[in-house]
């Protein structure tokens, strides 16, 4: 046992009957599987046409939606998708999205969102929902009889099974995927006749057609290639760097396809900030399909930190003040993932040299003046 390994978690295999989603997946649920994390995200590959969530809201944290190609290996280019979403202040007035590349879609405190209406997937698409918080919950509005606004709590911490109210919710999907799979097939003749909107979406497609603000495009980011030299990783890159991509966004993220045996980043930390490292498969529809290993140094001193071995999807907490690295790729079978997830619209890091006998501290970060 080494005094950090509460810091470091395998992803389990999520195995489920939800309709339309790759089996199993990687998910990573928040404080139910590490204490005191602050994120909960998944890794979804949809594989078919379907329709997710009603219009909801988060009250006091972001949110950040990814829809890409499930496919790492060729993020820019293996898109094949046309997916709609909705966003807004009035769940009654929401404003339609449409996304046909790479992107990722701000989601702040209060914001109204979806449905999701994935209405084509020529091939697998990535959803992933990134929730800066350790346990995920969200806001539901609805109208009572006598025309009183009820706004409905719901929280990965309370949700019970809809088949069987005494019993937690243990996401296996079921509930969801009978009345997809139904709604789905349905949708798809309908639109194969006639070209209209089933009349579960009807109501957001109409408020498509009323003159439209563009207010919340703000929130969209359409990822760009990022063209690189560095063999190690592969080019071009997909990343979202807070506030240079989005104004007041809080979060900085990169997906680094690593492709050969290598060592990445100085011993380092981070003031004030959490970080989480996540090292996966490539592909999100074969998301442990991990083939690699790797070492990272992790401890509240430089001088004397713990080494842990990787050798399947994981994710590792880094507290502030906590220094880590290098992270060694000894073996590298098949390109995987490794995903740095900072909540922070900047980053920046603290290293350590030793002038004359003294360690010195230096910041190194993206927000210094120019």
């Amino acid at each position: 046992m080494g005094r950090y390994d509460d810091l470091v978690f395998t992803i389990p295999k999520e195995f489920h009957k939800w309709y339309g989603f790759a089996s199993p997946r990687g998910f990573f649920r928040g404080t139910t599987m590490m204490e005191k994390a602050k994120i909960y995200l998944d890794f979804t590959s949809v594989t078919n046409e379907l329709v997710m969530e009603v219009p909801h809201c988060h009250h006091a944290v972001d949110e950040y939606i990814v829809l890409a190609t499930a496919d790492f290996n060729n993020f820019f280019d293996g898109f094949d998708a046309e997916i709609d979403i909705w966003l807004g202040e009035d769940p009654q007035r929401l404003e339609l999205v449409t996304i046909t590349q790479p992107a990722i879609i701000r989601i702040p405190p209060k914001l109204y969102h979806c449905p999701i209406n994935f209405r084509r997937i020529g091939k697998p698409v990535l959803f992933s929902a990134m929730y800066c918080d350790g346990d995920w919950s969200k806001i539901t509005p609805r109208v009572l009889e006598d025309g009183r606004e009820e706004f409905m709590y719901d929280g990965a911490g309370i949700r019970r099974c809809v088949k069987d109210r005494s019993k937690e919710c243990v996401y296996c999907g079921a509930c969801f995927s009978e009345a997809m799979k139904e709604f789905a097939e349905k949708a798809k003749e309908d639109q194969e006749k006639g070209g209209q909107a089933p009349d579960l979406l009807k109501p957001y497609y109409d408020m498509a057609k009323l003159p439209r603000t563009g207010k919340y495009d703000k929130y969209v980011h359409f990822y760009k290639p990022e063209e690189h030299s560095d063999d190690r990783f592969l080019s071009p890159r997909a990343g979202f760097r807070g506030e240079e991509d989005m104004p007041e966004s809080r979060l900085w993220t990169l997906l680094n396809i690593v492709q050969k045996e290598c060592e990445v980043a100085e011993p380092h930390m981070h003031h004030a900030v959490e970080k989480y490292l996540f090292f996966t498969g490539s592909d999100v529809t074969h998301f442990f399909d991990f083939d690699a290993e790797i070492e990272i140094d992790i401890g509240e001193d430089p001088d004397h930190m713990e080494t842990y071995t990787i050798t399947e999807p994981t994710v590792i907490r880094i507290p502030a003040n906590f220094w880590h690295g290098p992270v060694r790729f000894k073996r590298v079978g098949k390109p995987l993932n490794f995903m740095p997830f900072y909540p922070s619209g900047h980053y920046g890091r603290v290293v350590r040299d030793v002038k004359d006998g003294a360690p010195v501290y230096t910041y190194k970060g993206n927000d210094l003046p120019k």
